[in-house]
């Protein structure tokens, strides 16, 4: 099978800026994936119209600014940063899309938020504010390679599988988290103060995380191989609905 073609989101700032990390095309290349930014200006049907066009095989959420709380029924508290509801929307919808199509999903930090929303989960807007001081830690002020904390997997889980360990140690850039699961998602990453690390979807290959693993590649076999299972799994899961087309013809 050719490489497989992943969609990449991307963010907005406030200048109505499109940006994005480097990072995520290093790690889609690098794992043997073809990655392809979907800017953030796109209705609905300009989605469906442009996925059927390049013909995409999976999805991936990146990081960026928080999500309107609106967006899971909430008001804003004391320490919500930055929002962008033209991105929310635009990542909803991209996600809606690309699930209608049965094509896997992978959500780094805000990405996982974003599916968990999308599901029917909520978020803590603001840790510190909402959880306590104590959930500081979670922003680090160490390099972005640099491990802060570990996260322990459910054995058996996707995240397990993909990461070939249950123990991780990772980086931690967030103030928002979960705060409800959605009733699709199953929790299998945790750190030691109970913060949602990983979730996922089996079923569905639908996986998500709440560090940056894009940013740790560097001397890590551990995130490298993780970009490349993944990758392995697009190809299957993209291998499988192609014979399947090719049955029915």
């Amino acid at each position: 099978m050719e490489k497989p073609v992943i969609i990449l989101s991307c963010d907005v700032d406030e200048r109505d800026r499109m940006r994005m990390r480097q990072e995520y095309f290093e790690a889609v290349i690098e794992a043997g994936g073809v990655p392809v930014v979907m800017p953030p200006l796109m209705l609905r049907s300009q989605i469906d119209e442009w996925l059927d066009r390049i013909d995409a095989d999976a999805l991936m959420l990146t990081g960026g600014c928080d999500i309107d709380p609106q967006t899971f029924r909430e008001t804003p508290v004391r320490g919500l940063g930055r929002v962008s509801l033209q991105r929310d929307v635009y990542e909803l919808g991209l996600l809606e899309a690309c699930m209608l199509r049965s094509m896997p999903v992978l959500g780094i930090c805000r990405g996982l938020q974003v599916i968990n929303v999308a599901l029917g989960g909520s978020l803590y807007q603001d840790m510190l504010s909402q959880m306590g001081t104590e959930f500081a830690r979670h922003q680090q002020k160490e390099p972005t390679e640099v491990a802060t904390h570990e996260v322990a997997f459910i054995a058996g889980s996707m995240a397990e599988n993909l990461f070939q360990t249950q123990f991780l140690p990772t980086n931690s850039h967030h103030h928002q988290c979960v705060h409800r699961v959605a009733d699709d998602l199953t929790v299998s990453g945790t750190t030691v103060d109970g913060v949602v690390e990983a979730l996922e979807w089996p079923e569905r290959e639908i996986f998500a995380v709440q560090f940056h693993p894009e940013r740790m590649r560097d001397g890590n076999p551990t995130m490298c191989g993780f970009f490349k299972n993944w990758i392995e799994r697009v190809v299957a899961v993209a291998s499988t609905k192609k014979s399947g087309i090719a049955k029915n013809d």
